[in-house]
């Protein structure tokens, strides 16, 4: 199976329900650790608009309250291995596990459309 961006919504804007879908997606996971993120409709920025909130909360996630980020990893389901080895060995490891949290979202938004054909 090919990896998903989400960088890649271009592709996708004719499946406005999808960017939706995956938006309504991180709003729920994050939501339920008490963090907020919020989705203006507009499928043009989402991918953007998603990556600043989730970048900040990540962020702030791993100064203030990790077990409270690994708890949200958890609820997302990225796996543990992967998720070490970028915040050990990238360089920005904030932008890439916000990019993992993104594309993770987006593939369960996909799976689940999939598999309720």
């Amino acid at each position: 199976m090919e990896t998903l961006h989400l960088k890649d919504l271009s592709l996708l804007h004719k499946h406005i329900d999808i960017i939706e879908k995956t938006a309504a997606q991180v709003q729920k996971d994050f939501g339920t650790f008490n963090q907020e993120v919020t989705f203006s409709g507009n499928t043009e920025t989402a991918y953007d608009e998603l990556f600043k909130q989730v970048y900040s909360h990540v962020a702030y996630l791993w100064e203030k309250q990790q077990h409270t980020l690994w708890n949200v990893l958890y609820q997302i389901d990225l796996e543990e291995n992967e998720v070490l080895k970028t915040l050990h060995h990238e360089e920005h490891p904030i932008d890439t596990l916000t990019q993992m949290i993104l594309e993770r979202e987006l593939k369960k938004v996909i799976i689940r459309a999939y598999f309720s054909k």
